[in-house]
Protein backbone atom coordinates (compact mmCIF):
# COMPACT_ATOMS: atom_id res chain seq x y z
CA UNK A 1 0.00 0.00 0.00
CA UNK A 2 2.80 2.52 0.92
CA UNK A 3 4.91 1.45 -2.03
CA UNK A 4 2.11 2.28 -4.20
CA UNK A 5 1.27 5.61 -3.15
CA UNK A 6 4.90 6.01 -3.64
CA UNK A 7 4.94 4.81 -7.28
CA UNK A 8 1.65 7.32 -7.51
CA UNK A 9 3.34 10.33 -6.53
CA UNK A 10 6.20 9.87 -8.71
CA UNK A 11 4.32 9.17 -11.54
CA UNK A 12 2.12 12.07 -10.80
CA UNK A 13 2.76 14.39 -13.69
CA UNK A 14 1.93 17.60 -11.06
CA UNK A 15 4.98 17.75 -9.39
CA UNK A 16 4.89 15.44 -7.13
CA UNK A 17 8.22 13.78 -8.21
CA UNK A 18 10.10 16.67 -7.20
CA UNK A 19 8.88 17.47 -4.00
CA UNK A 20 9.92 14.42 -3.04
CA UNK A 21 13.28 14.63 -4.77
CA UNK A 22 13.86 17.63 -2.85
CA UNK A 23 12.77 16.54 0.38
CA UNK A 24 15.41 13.55 -0.03
CA UNK A 25 18.07 15.50 -1.55
CA UNK A 26 17.81 18.58 0.39
CA UNK A 27 19.46 17.11 3.61
CA UNK A 28 22.01 15.95 2.06
CA UNK A 29 23.08 19.08 0.00
CA UNK A 30 22.97 20.91 3.36
CA UNK A 31 25.40 18.40 5.01
CA UNK A 32 27.73 18.83 1.85
CA UNK A 33 28.04 22.45 2.03
CA UNK A 34 28.38 22.02 6.07
CA UNK A 35 30.83 19.65 5.29
CA UNK A 36 32.80 21.70 3.03
CA UNK A 37 32.52 24.90 5.59
CA UNK A 38 33.52 22.63 8.50
CA UNK A 39 36.60 21.52 6.24
CA UNK A 40 37.93 24.52 5.54
CA UNK A 41 37.65 26.46 8.98
CA UNK A 42 39.46 23.30 10.36
CA UNK A 43 42.09 23.83 7.87
CA UNK A 44 42.31 27.73 8.54
CA UNK A 45 42.37 27.35 12.42
CA UNK A 46 45.69 24.60 11.78
CA UNK A 47 47.33 27.32 9.80
CA UNK A 48 46.86 30.00 12.72
CA UNK A 49 48.38 27.95 14.90
CA UNK A 50 51.34 26.67 12.53
CA UNK A 51 51.73 30.10 11.86
CA UNK A 52 51.74 31.70 15.06
CA UNK A 53 54.25 28.64 16.81
CA UNK A 54 56.33 29.00 13.39
CA UNK A 55 57.40 32.78 14.85
CA UNK A 56 57.79 31.88 18.33
CA UNK A 57 60.22 28.90 17.46
CA UNK A 58 62.19 30.78 14.86
CA UNK A 59 63.04 32.69 18.20
CA UNK A 60 63.88 29.77 20.01
CA UNK A 61 66.05 28.29 17.21
CA UNK A 62 68.81 31.63 17.45
CA UNK A 63 68.52 31.80 21.20
CA UNK A 64 69.11 27.63 21.31
CA UNK A 65 66.27 27.07 23.76
CA UNK A 66 62.56 27.54 23.88
CA UNK A 67 62.42 29.95 26.87
CA UNK A 68 59.24 30.32 29.54
CA UNK A 69 59.08 33.78 28.01
CA UNK A 70 58.60 32.12 24.45
CA UNK A 71 56.04 29.68 26.08
CA UNK A 72 54.29 32.45 27.43
CA UNK A 73 54.20 34.08 24.51
CA UNK A 74 53.25 31.54 22.42
CA UNK A 75 50.03 30.91 24.82
CA UNK A 76 49.20 34.27 25.12
CA UNK A 77 48.96 34.46 21.27
CA UNK A 78 47.08 31.01 20.71
CA UNK A 79 45.16 32.14 23.62
CA UNK A 80 43.94 35.42 21.60
CA UNK A 81 43.35 33.10 18.50
CA UNK A 82 40.64 30.92 20.18
CA UNK A 83 42.35 28.42 21.78
CA UNK A 84 42.30 28.02 25.23
CA UNK A 85 44.96 27.63 27.33
CA UNK A 86 44.06 24.20 29.67
CA UNK A 87 43.89 22.61 26.16
CA UNK A 88 46.82 23.35 25.04
CA UNK A 89 49.98 21.03 25.66
CA UNK A 90 53.34 21.98 24.58
CA UNK A 91 56.23 19.67 23.85
CA UNK A 92 60.00 20.33 22.98
CA UNK A 93 62.72 18.41 22.84
CA UNK A 94 65.75 17.88 23.48
CA UNK A 95 64.95 18.64 27.65
CA UNK A 96 68.30 20.77 27.35
CA UNK A 97 66.15 23.27 25.07
CA UNK A 98 63.08 23.74 27.27
CA UNK A 99 64.38 23.99 30.68
CA UNK A 100 64.22 26.97 33.20
CA UNK A 101 68.32 27.29 32.97
CA UNK A 102 69.26 30.30 30.56
CA UNK A 103 73.21 28.75 30.66
CA UNK A 104 72.43 25.91 28.90
CA UNK A 105 71.42 25.03 25.28
CA UNK A 106 71.10 23.70 22.11
CA UNK A 107 74.74 23.95 20.43
CA UNK A 108 74.60 25.37 16.86
CA UNK A 109 73.49 22.38 14.26
CA UNK A 110 71.46 20.64 17.20
CA UNK A 111 68.10 19.47 16.49
CA UNK A 112 65.31 21.32 18.42
CA UNK A 113 61.58 19.94 17.41
CA UNK A 114 58.56 22.11 18.98
CA UNK A 115 54.85 20.15 19.44
CA UNK A 116 51.71 21.99 19.65
CA UNK A 117 48.29 20.32 20.56
CA UNK A 118 45.16 21.67 21.17
CA UNK A 119 43.21 18.97 23.07
CA UNK A 120 39.84 20.07 22.20
CA UNK A 121 38.32 18.42 19.01
CA UNK A 122 36.99 20.68 16.01
CA UNK A 123 33.33 21.00 14.85
CA UNK A 124 34.60 19.42 12.04
CA UNK A 125 34.63 15.71 13.72
CA UNK A 126 30.79 16.19 14.01
CA UNK A 127 29.98 16.76 10.05
CA UNK A 128 32.10 13.52 9.56
CA UNK A 129 29.44 11.62 12.09
CA UNK A 130 32.24 10.07 14.45
CA UNK A 131 34.03 8.77 11.48
CA UNK A 132 37.66 8.31 13.10
CA UNK A 133 38.68 8.76 16.82
CA UNK A 134 38.32 12.47 18.31
CA UNK A 135 42.10 13.01 18.48
CA UNK A 136 41.82 12.82 14.61
CA UNK A 137 39.96 16.17 14.60
CA UNK A 138 42.59 17.84 17.62
CA UNK A 139 44.25 20.92 16.03
CA UNK A 140 48.18 20.83 16.20
CA UNK A 141 51.03 21.40 14.39
CA UNK A 142 54.67 19.65 14.77
CA UNK A 143 57.90 21.45 13.44
CA UNK A 144 61.59 21.09 13.41
CA UNK A 145 64.34 23.12 13.22
CA UNK A 146 68.63 23.29 13.76
CA UNK A 147 69.99 25.69 16.69
CA UNK A 148 71.62 28.54 15.18
CA UNK A 149 73.29 29.69 19.10
CA UNK A 150 77.05 29.32 18.81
Amino acid sequence: MFLQKINQSLSNQKGAGEILAMVAIAPILTWFFMYIILGGAFLLRKNDMTTIVNKKFDRALVQGQFTQNLKNELITELHAKGFDAPNLEITVTPLSAYDSDDFTYVPREGEIEITVLYKKEHPFYYANFGAGSKERFYIGTKIQGMSEKW
